[in-house]
């Protein structure tokens, strides 16, 4: 039984964990698609493209940022977990490295600042895009924001329900 004691807040960490980076992103994924999906059986098919280019190619993650709010807010009032707001620290550790470190995934691992100039650029604006086979913001930026944005809606939904009678 203390076996199980032990273990059991860093099994509850390792899904906050992966709920707040990748299953937001899948979501955000299937989301998108079924909305698209859903035109389509109403008879006005539309383009994949801009589902595309709003989670994948913009470099800000609005639609994984939303719902990292919300997925936090809602499980951290129905879970109380307080492991959920330290969910941001690991993404924010692996960009950290990569972001100093210089180095890239794509362009057979050459450095920042010889692609774009400014690892901030490549990481944080339009300088690593999907479309020219960079890969970088999806794998390190877009983790990070979605984890912090799930870390941030534990903590408002922790703070809310801390302050009821």
């Amino acid at each position: 039984m203390k076996t199980v004691a032990r273990i059991k807040p860093i099994l509850v960490f390792c899904m906050h964990q992966f709920l707040g980076t990748w299953g937001v992103a899948v979501f955000a994924y299937l989301l998108g698609t079924s909305l698209f999906d859903l035109t389509t059986l109403l008879g006005r098919p539309q383009s994949m493209r801009p589902l595309h280019w709003i989670l994948t190619e913009t470099p800000f993650f609005p639609v994984q940022i939303v719902l990292g709010l919300y997925f936090g807010w809602l499980l951290g009032r129905r879970l109380k977990h307080r492991t959920m707001l330290w969910v941001w620290i690991l993404p924010a550790l692996v960009l950290c490295y990569a972001v100093v470190g210089g180095r890239t995934l794509s362009s057979e691992f050459t450095s920042v600042l010889v692609l774009t100039g400014s690892p901030f650029l490549h990481y944080f604006g339009w300088g690593c895009q999907p479309k020219d086979g960079c890969l970088d913001q999806l794998i390190f930026t877009m983790p990070f924001y979605a984890a912090t944005a799930y870390s941030i809606g534990a903590r408002l939904a922790l703070s809310s329900v801390g302050s009821r009678p």
